[in-house]
């Protein structure tokens, strides 16, 4: 696998809403109202210390009449913890560990040094920002911006990296506007194709074994 393939491959494992009407979300331009809703998401995101959640990912694809759609379990826990489990229609398993991430197919085992590849690191960060928001906001790789519906806040990354802006136009990150935590993620590509990862059936601090983010076991 080249290194494009598995730059592409990894953010996918991040954390999307099935497609919504635009005219559901209005854009937010009012600062004091940024403010608040920043100060919410901080405060309820940083009470979660591990999730469990199912996930379900389609990806379109820009020269296809069809949609590919996946299916997989999603694990979190704080100290950059992150196993993210595709199941149907295929077996693949991403785990990021701090400074350390592997990738199990089919048996091989390929382990990556996050701090050695700057891609590789700043797309690691990108993996986590849905979940532990503390950094999000403070990260100079993107410019956001915000639109609100009655049921969900959206934050829009417009990557500022060159090496993420190769890939991604923009990232939809969406939250519900209730309990504050990630719902969805969509990720439109240079290419065209389009990605959305709507997360589901939420377990939050379930207390989930270390040995989930061991790659090397």
């Amino acid at each position: 696998m080249n290194n494009k393939n598995l730059f592409v491959l990894l953010f996918l494992f991040i954390a999307s809403i099935a497609k919504s009407q635009s005219d559901e979300f209005l854009t937010v331009t009012l600062k004091s109202d940024i403010e608040a809703f920043k100060k919410s998401l901080l405060f309820e995101t940083s009470k979660v210390l591990d999730i469990k959640a199912d996930f379900v990912q389609t990806k379109w694809v820009d020269f296809l009449d069809e949609s590919v759609v996946s299916t997989g379990i999603l694990y979190f826990s704080t100290g950059k913890r992150l196993r993210w489990e595709y199941v149907k229609p295929y077996s693949l398993i991403f785990i990021l560990n701090a400074s350390k991430a592997w990738m199990m197919n089919h048996g091989l085992v390929t382990e990556m040094d996050v701090n050695s590849n700057k891609m590789l690191r700043e797309l690691s960060e990108l993996m986590l920002f849905g979940i532990d928001c503390s950094s999000l906001f403070a990260n100079a790789n993107f410019e956001f911006a915000f639109r609100r519906s009655e049921l969900q806040w959206e934050v829009n990354l417009k990557p500022r990296s060159k090496d993420i802006k190769a890939l991604f136009l923009r990232i939809d990150i969406l939250f519900s506007a209730l309990t504050y935590q990630m719902e969805a993620v969509r990720m439109i590509e240079v290419s065209g194709d389009e990605t959305f990862i709507q997360l589901t059936n939420p377990i939050i601090n379930n207390f989930l074994p270390d040995s989930l983010f061991d790659g090397e076991k």
